[in-house]
C-alpha cells in the first residue's frame, strides 16, 4: 500500500461521555499503539490494552484509516472534559526483511519493508518536531550543546549574549529558597500590616442608664440587655471618646460580603479581664447615632459599668470568594421537563412518566444532554449491573439551587426508544422543587455486581459427615449413617456422639426421644450441605439408645431427594413434637353439649338436665334398630307406675309384637277401655 504524509499521531479530548475513539493512522498489529492519558492538572500516565476500567480495548483498522479504540474497556470512568487520549503509532527501529540474492521475487514483501521504513521515518519526525529547534536564520555558529552532567548540576539553563546555551554561576536552589523566603516576609508583613489597620480599637464610654435602642448621647454606647449573652444590638453615639466623628468609620462595618462581616471585641480600658465579643451583623444610621446588629459569641470578666471607657474593636472577614467552576463529574447537564409522556421532548431534555416524582416510575433521557453530546451509549449501561433488584441510583439535582432534588433507584432495564431512553426507577426521596425548563445535574451511581452465592452455613443444623456403612458399630467422629443403604427403608438410624467438629452433641440428640407424643416424637431431616437439593426426611417413632460413643435413634421415612454419597458433608436438624396435651373433661355441660345437622349447623339438638333431681342420673338406652322421634306421639307421655297415652300410639311402627301378657292386661276402670288395633 501507499503510504501519504500522514500524522501517526491523534490527540482525543473528553466530554465525560464518550467511550469510543476513531484513529486514521495504520497499524500494522494491536503492539505499535502507545495511549497515554493526560488529566486536567497535565499529569500524564500510559494506558495499556486489557479488560478493566482503567484499560482500553482495540478494534485494528480493516482498510487504512478505521481503527478505534474504546475507553475505558470496561464501564468505569469515562474521559473527562479537560482531559485528553494521545494516539500514537510507535514501531520498533528494525529491519526484518531479508532479500536474498537471486531469490524469489515478492515485491508485497518490498512493499511491506518500504511501508515499514516510512512509518519509522514519520515516528522520527514527530520526534524531530516536539525538539527544542533554533530558527534557520541563526548563525552556523550558534551552539547548543549543553555542559557535562557534573557542570550543570543543580544549574539553570541559561543563554549567552550570543545566543549560545549554557548553565547559571549560581546555584539555583538556594536561589528559589531565598526567593520563597523573600516572600514568605512579604506576606506576613502584608498581614501584619491588614491585622493592624484593623485592629483599629475606638474607644466610648459606657452607657448603663438604659437598655433602649435609641441615642445614647455624645461619645457614649449602649446594649440593649443587661445580661451580655442576651445582647443582639449595641448603640453607638456618632463620635468617640477622642471626639473624632467615626460614623462613616461604623457604617463600613457591614461592607464584608460574607455572611459574617466581622467580629467586634469590647474590652474595658484598664481592666481587660472584662471582655465581651460579637459577630457584626447589618449597620443602620440613625442620623446622630449608628445601630449594630449582633450575635453574642462569648464573654469574661464582670459586666462593664457605667460611664467607664470601653474600647471597641472590629476585625472584618474578607469578601465571599467567587463560586468556582462546576466540576467536571457533577453530572450530566440536563434540562428538566414537566411533560409526562412517553415522547421524546427534546435535546437535552430529561422528564418522567408522572407528574409526581414519588409516583414515578420510568424516568426519560433524551440521547444528547444540554451540550449537544451523545450520552446514549452511557445512559443505556446504566442497568448493567448483575444486582437486579438494585442496578444502581439516580441523582436528579437542580443546579442553582442543589438542595432541590428526586432520588430514584433503578430497579429494571433501559430500553433505548430511538432518540431517547427509557429507565424503570423506583422513587427513593425528594426534596424542594423541579420545574418545567430548570437546569439540572443527573449523575448515576452504579451498584455493584451481584456476587457469588456463599457456601451453606453449618448453623443450619448439626454438621455431621454421612457414611454409607449400614452396621450397628461406631463409624467415626462426626459420622451419620443408618441401618439400611436404601434410605426410604431405613428404620434406625445412628449419630456419632459428636460432630464434624469434635463437639459433643450426645445429650442433645439422646434428648430427641423425649417427647410425651410417644408415637410421633419429632422429625430428622438430613441434608446435603454441598447441594441442598438432596435431603431425607424421617419421623422419630421410638425411644433413643445411648450405644457408649454413638446414639440410635428408630425412625421412619417421610420423604426425600437424590442420593447421598458416602463422605457427603451433611446437616442434620430435629423438630421436636410437642408434648400430649392434658385430656378433655368427658362430662360437657348441657349449655355445651349439642348435636348440630352436617348441612345446616342452624339445626341443632340441645340436651337439657335442668328437670331431673339434684343427685341423680339418668340414662338413655337406645335400642338397637333405627328410631325416629315424633313429637305429637311422645307430647303426653309422663313417668308414672300406670302408664298413660294420651295420644294414637302406633305399636305396629314401633315394632311392638303381642304377648299374652301384653295382649291381656288387668284393667279395671269404670267406664273406660283400652283398645289395640293390628
Amino acid at each position: 500500500m501507499t503510504l501519504t504524509v500522514q500524522n501517526p499521531k491523534e490527540i482525543k479530548n473528553g466530554n465525560d461521555s464518550t467511550t469510543v475513539f476513531s484513529f486514521t493512522f495504520v497499524l500494522n498489529q494491536s503492539s505499535d499503539l502507545v495511549v497515554t492519558h493526560t488529566n486536567a492538572a497535565g499529569v500524564e500516565t500510559t494506558v495499556t490494552v486489557g479488560t478493566g476500567t482503567t484499560n482500553y480495548s482495540i478494534s485494528l483498522p480493516t482498510t487504512p484509516g478505521n481503527g478505534s479504540i474504546t475507553y475505558p474497556a470496561t464501564l468505569g470512568t469515562v474521559l473527562a472534559t479537560g482531559a485528553t487520549l494521545t494516539l500514537q503509532r510507535i514501531v520498533d527501529l528494525d529491519q526484518d526483511t531479508d532479500l536474498v540474492n537471486q531469490g524469489a521475487w515478492n515485491p508485497s514483501q518490498v512493499e511491506d519493508a518500504l511501508d515499514y521504513s516510512r512509518m519509522i521515518n514519520l515516528q522520527q519526525q514527530g520526534e524531530l518536531d516536539r525538539s527544542i529547534k533554533i530558527p534557520v536564520s541563526d548563525s552556523a555558529g550558534t551552539s547548543l550543546e549543553l555542559p557535562t552532567n557534573t557542570l550543570r548540576a543543580n544549574k539553570a539553563v541559561v543563554f549567552s549574549s550570543t545566543g549560545n546555551v549554557g548553565v547559571s554561576v549560581d546555584n539555583y536552589v538556594d536561589q528559589a529558597t531565598a526567593s520563597a523566603a523573600s516572600a514568605a516576609t512579604a506576606s506576613a508583613a502584608a498581614t501584619a500590616a491588614q491585622s493592624a489597620a484593623s485592629a483599629v480599637a475606638v474607644p466610648f464610654l459606657m452607657d448603663t442608664g438604659s437598655t433602649t435602642m435609641a441615642d445614647p448621647a455624645g461619645t457614649n454606647f449602649r446594649l440593649n440587655h443587661g445580661t451580655m449573652s442576651s445582647v443582639n444590638k449595641i448603640a453607638f453615639g456618632d463620635t468617640s471618646k477622642d471626639g473624632v466623628d467615626v460614623t462613616d468609620y461604623l457604617m463600613t462595618w457591614d461592607d464584608s460580603t460574607s455572611t459574617i462581616n466581622g467580629h467586634l471585641i469590647l474590652v474595658q480600658e484598664g481592666t481587660p479581664a472584662n471582655w465581651a465579643v460579637f459577630t457584626v451583623g447589618a449597620m443602620t444610621d440613625n442620623t446622630d447615632w449608628v445601630q449594630c446588629a449582633v450575635t453574642y459569641v462569648d464573654s469574661g470578666g464582670s459586666l462593664f459599668t457605667n460611664d467607664i471607657t470601653v474600647r471597641c474593636q472590629f476585625i472584618r472577614n474578607g469578601d465571599k470568594g467567587d463560586t468556582g467552576l462546576t466540576g467536571a463529574g457533577a453530572g450530566l447537564e440536563m434540562t428538566f421537563e414537566s411533560t409526562a409522556t412517553d415522547t421524546d421532548q427534546g435535546a437535552g431534555k430529561i422528564w418522567l412518566n408522572h407528574g409526581t416524582a414519588s409516583s414515578a416510575t420510568v424516568l426519560y433521557m433524551d440521547d444528547v444532554d444540554a451540550n449537544a453530546v451523545n450520552i446514549n451509549s452511557l445512559v443505556d449501561s446504566w442497568d448493567d449491573s448483575t444486582n437486579l433488584d438494585l442496578r444502581g441510583t439516580i441523582i436528579v439535582k437542580k443546579q442553582l439551587a442543589p438542595e432541590n432534588y428526586h432520588i430514584f433507584n433503578v430497579t429494571g432495564v433501559v430500553t433505548s426508544a430511538s432518540t431517547y431512553s427509557k429507565i424503570a426507577v423506583t422513587h427513593v426521596v425528594s426534596a424542594g422543587t423541579i420545574s418545567d425548563t430548570h437546569a439540572v445535574d443527573v449523575q448515576f451511581v452504579r451498584s455493584g455486581d451481584k456476587g457469588a452465592t456463599g457456601a451453606r452455613g453449618s448453623d443450619a443444623g448439626l454438621d455431621m459427615t454421612f457414611e454409607s456403612t449400614t452396621t450397628d458399630t461406631d463409624q467415626g467422629v462426626g459420622k451419620v449413617w443408618f441401618n439400611h443403604g436404601t434410605l426410604s427403608s431405613a428404620s434406625v438410624l445412628y449419630m456419632d456422639d459428636v460432630d464434624r467438629n469434635s463437639a459433643s452433641i450426645n445429650s442433645w440428640v439422646d434428648s430427641w426421644d423425649d417427647s410425651t407424643t410417644t408415637a410421633l416424637r419429632g422429625t430428622i431431616k438430613v441434608v446435603q450441605q454441598a447441594s441442598p437439593a438432596i435431603f431425607a426426611i424421617y419421623n422419630v417413632t421410638g425411644a433413643v439408645t445411648s450405644a457408649t460413643t454413638y446414639s440410635k435413634i428408630p425412625v421412619s421415612y417421610i420423604t426425600g431427594a437424590g442420593s447421598f454419597t458416602d463422605a457427603d458433608v451433611s446437616s442434620v436438624s430435629f423438630f421436636r413434637t410437642g408434648n400430649t396435651g392434658s385430656a378433655g373433661s368427658s362430662t360437657p355441660a348441657d349449655n355445651v353439649f349439642r348435636i348440630q345437622d352436617n348441612g345446616d349447623a342452624t339445626k341443632q339438638i340441645a340436651f337439657e338436665a335442668s328437670s331431673i333431681g339434684s343427685g341423680t342420673t339418668r340414662t338413655i338406652t337406645m335400642p338397637n334398630a333405627d328410631v325416629t322421634l315424633v313429637a305429637s306421639a311422645l307430647a303426653n307421655v309422663v313417668e308414672d307406675t300406670s302408664p298413660q297415652l294420651g295420644a294414637n300410639l302406633d305399636l305396629q311402627a314401633f315394632n311392638l309384637t303381642s304377648s299374652s301378657t301384653i295382649m291381656n292386661p288387668s284393667i279395671s276402670s269404670t267406664g273406660k277401655a283400652l283398645v289395640l288395633g293390628f
